[in-house]
């Protein structure tokens, strides 16, 4: 009996087993975009309506094709101000990242060496805003 050249059941030579999808590396892009995203929306944007207490890239999900990715955004201003106020507020920084969409992808695409980098899209991250409802009713519960 002799043994195939290339080695292995899969023809190719000490082949790694192939990756299972590439969860790990779509978790990496998406992190690497996330990382990107906040550092632009940080330092290179200027519209008055990002100007709030705090505004946050919580997490980037981006489709296998990296056509597209959703960016879950944190956005919380002033705790004095009424629920309306706040709301009023995040969905404004939504309206102005949206608006800065073009300029974002301009700049990650110029920032990363990826074959494709997505198209942003911006939503609230709502596990942020559960959390601050729970921690709103845990004062109130301490203040009785």
């Amino acid at each position: 009996m002799t043994r195939s050249v290339r080695g292995g059941r899969s023809g190719r030579p000490f082949a790694a087993p192939r990756d299972s999808g590439g969860v790990d590396r779509m978790q990496k892009v998406n992190d690497l975009l996330r990382d990107t995203i906040a550092e632009v929306v940080a330092r290179e944007l200027k519209d008055p309506r990002l100007e709030i207490a705090l505004l946050s890239v919580t997490e980037v999900r981006a489709s296998r094709d990296l056509s597209k990715a959703t960016v879950l955004i944190s956005a919380m201003s002033d705790p004095g101000l009424s629920e309306a106020e706040q709301s009023q507020a995040a969905s404004g920084a939504i309206d102005a990242l949206t608006h800065a969409a073009p300029f974002i992808h301009r700049t990650i695409r110029r920032q990363l060496h990826l074959k494709r980098v997505p198209w942003p899209s911006f939503e609230l991250d709502p596990r942020i805003a559960g959390s601050a409802e729970v921690q709103e009713r845990l004062r109130a519960l301490g203040a009785s």
